[in-house]
């Protein structure tokens, strides 16, 4: 079976582009099917035997480790190993083309072979890669390939890019530690707070190469710091991958703009443990806290995928999102209507100092700065007089008193 070290991981996809049966996924985690640990429950249940195990030699000194084997025209798509699968890895195929049922791994081990950080191995055989990584202080660079993806995704500039290639700077006294570039980069290069970062997910809309502009100068090939594109050098063109760690160097050191990269990034996630946190073993989704909270500063979707608290409909997968008191808002107002404050607190019988965000009505003109530069994307215009700007977090603890199911808490 195969096993992935979560923390080396980049979350670069590379894997799930080159996997035949879909037996990876990655998003915020990996998730991936490791034939439940050499006894596989989806053969198992299978009541035709479209799924079966086998086994195959990996390396002369080892045991043989467990595959599944797949017969397409045995599986009736009954979806009793979907059902079974404790990964919920396993899928039907939907499209024209596709095969009945993905999900399974077959030990091709071309998942192993592309990852550039050597995150994915085979216990006992290939043990998968740790990397030791020694953070101090606040703000912390180590390898940076120099892409420049967090440069843009800064919500208060405090990042600059002398050349692509060269090693970014932050400016630690502009930097309000909201952890975004730590969450974004490629290639786990950034550390904030001394926190190892929870990425945020990615998707690549566009990676296409013009073959007319391409003068096979390889300059990409040689700047992919995972060495995803291959050069074709009988037609002077190269190959890009079907997936990789989307940092567009390849984009923007080509020459000839043969490249073309775009990118959408998910969520981000609160940086730190500080202040109003989320036990998500407890939380429910029923969006009670959204509700009651004065500001709109949580927004909620439900297990109905009834957005609160606006109230719309069809929202898609239950999720959490909160303002996270980082102060990108406050940073960027032009007026100070939104300032980056402090209040006591007393957690443990202990009286603590916790950020909150205090907001001034009177002086808001509506400008929207502050929503552009909300990292978490929470900030937004209301028709009240008196909350223009809704989305930001004073620390009132209203949401807590509420929350039956006691999964926010002050920390």
């Amino acid at each position: 079976m195969i096993s992935v070290n979560q923390d080396t991981c980049i979350k670069c996809g590379a894997c799930e582009g080159v996997c035949p049966s879909g037996a990876i996924a990655v998003k915020e985690t990996v998730t991936y099917c490791d034939t439940c640990e050499s006894e596989p429950k989806c053969a198992d249940v299978c009541p035709n035997g479209a799924l079966t195990v086998g086994d195959i030699i990996i390396s002369d000194d080892a045991d043989p480790v467990v595959r599944l084997n797949f017969n397409p025209s045995k599986c009736d798509q009954c979806g009793e190993c979907i059902s079974a699968c404790p990964k919920s890895i396993m899928k039907l195929g939907d499209e024209e083309g596709e095969l009945p049922l993905g999900g399974y791994c077959v030990m091709c081990q071309q998942c192993v072979d592309i990852c550039p950080v050597d995150a994915i191995g085979m216990p006992g055989i290939k043990e998968p890669a740790t990397r030791e990584v020694n953070i101090e202080g606040a703000v912390y660079i180590e390898d940076c390939v120099g892409c420049g993806t967090c440069v843009s995704e800064c919500p208060v500039e405090a990042i600059t890019l002398s050349g692509y290639g060269e090693p970014i700077t932050i400016d630690e006294d502009t930097c309000i530690k909201c952890g975004i570039c730590s969450q974004t980069c490629p290639w786990n290069a950034v550390y904030i707070s001394e926190n190892i970062p929870t990425k945020r997910g990615k998707t690549i809309n566009t990676f296409t190469l013009n073959n007319t502009d391409c003068i096979g100068c390889n300059t990409c090939v040689d700047a992919c710091p995972g060495d995803f594109i291959q050069a074709k050098g009988a037609d002077l063109s190269i190959k890009l991958p079907k997936a990789c760690a989307a940092c567009g160097l390849c984009e923007k050191l080509c020459p000839v703009d043969a490249i073309t990269l775009d990118v959408t990034w998910g969520q981000a996630t609160q940086a730190n443990e500080e202040g109003l946190v989320r036990d998500t073993n407890k939380c429910i989704f029923d969006g009670s806290c959204a509700l009651k909270c004065p500001t709109e500063a949580i927004r909620v979707v439900t297990k109905r995928g009834m957005e609160l608290p606006s109230k719309k409909r069809d929202m898609g997968e239950p999720s959490f999102n909160m303002c996270a008191r980082c102060g990108a808002c406050a940073a960027v107002c032009p007026n100070d209507a939104l300032q980056l404050a402090e209040v006591d607190k007393i957690i443990d019988g202990v009286t603590v100092t916790r950020n909150r965000i205090n907001f001034n009505a009177s002086k808001c003109d509506q400008c929207g700065d502050c929503i552009s530069a909300c990292p978490y994307d929470m900030l937004h215009e209301t028709s009240k007089p008196n909350l223009p700007v809704a989305g930001f977090c004073t620390l009132c603890e209203n949401c807590i008193e509420r929350c039956k199911e006691e999964a926010l808490s002050l920390k």
